[in-house]
């Protein structure tokens, strides 16, 4: 059930996982899962260059605007556990810090699954290096023998990639589509509050429609009309062969 569900979702930037996973958010916090988003940093950089044409424009004035149009983002979808880490973007880099921070979060939430970049996006660096950010913090989260401020560890779950702005160049495949079409309506108001990335709702809202024709053609459910896309990181293991569900 997805009430019962506790899912964490990682983006590289502020408004990552706006575009990429906002439907599938809005389905699970209106089921009433617990959704919990972490941007390990604020995109002020490689992420925020029309604000950078404001003469005088300042870093912290525009990591202020970045965390507000996330923080109006969340309002919208019911996300009420946001956070904004202040690591360096373009480029991003995996260390010892943002390890050991990730995997302390990923003990304190303990989640269900978790949702961030699957492993290639040429279109930004910082993406494909976020993925291997959550998959070495997950390993570290499941080993007890790693000093983690008192937190236990946790069981290893799913870890599902979502899709970059231009798959083709990344050679994303998907292995899972989510019907997202009750909840679109959702994903458009909060692609909306980016306001400093304006070309988002369209890239992303036809990725959408794209993939929710092929779902309609594969399910044979003419109903659906949205659909947001994942791959999985590791093979899931369950107590029967899955179906069509939808």
């Amino acid at each position: 059930m997805i009430s019962d569900k506790r899912v964490l979702v990682v983006g590289a930037h502020s408004a990552d996982w706006v575009w990429r996973s906002s439907g599938a958010i809005a389905k699970y916090t209106a089921n009433g899962a617990q959704v919990f988003v972490v941007c390990l940093t604020f995109g002020a950089r490689g992420e925020s260059s029309a604000l950078w044409k404001t003469e005088g424009q300042t870093f912290e004035n525009v990591k202020k605007i970045r965390y507000q149009e996330a923080q109006d983002a969340a309002a919208v979808l019911g996300v009420t556990n946001l956070e904004m880490w202040d690591f360096d973007d373009c480029m991003l880099e995996i260390s010892p810090e943002i390890l050991q921070r990730l995997n302390e979060k990923i003990r304190e939430v303990k989640p269900s699954l978790i949702i961030t970049h699957d492993t290639v996006d040429t279109t930004n660096r910082d993406h494909g290096i976020a993925h291997e950010i959550v998959v070495r913090a997950s390993i570290m989260a499941a080993q007890p023998g790693i000093p983690s401020d008192g937190l236990k560890s946790t069981k290893t779950v799913p870890i599902f990639g979502f899709e970059a702005s231009e798959p083709e160049r990344s050679g994303f495949v998907p292995d899972v589509y989510l019907d997202i079409t009750d909840f679109y309506s959702k994903k458009e108001e909060a692609m909306k509050c980016i306001k400093t990335q304006t070309e988002g709702p369209f890239i992303h809202g036809r990725l959408n429609t794209h993939r929710g024709w092929q779902a309609a053609r594969m399910s044979g459910n003419k109903n659906i009309k949205y659909v947001e896309v994942f791959r999985v990181h590791d093979p899931i293991v369950v107590n029967e062969l899955p179906v069509h569900d939808v």
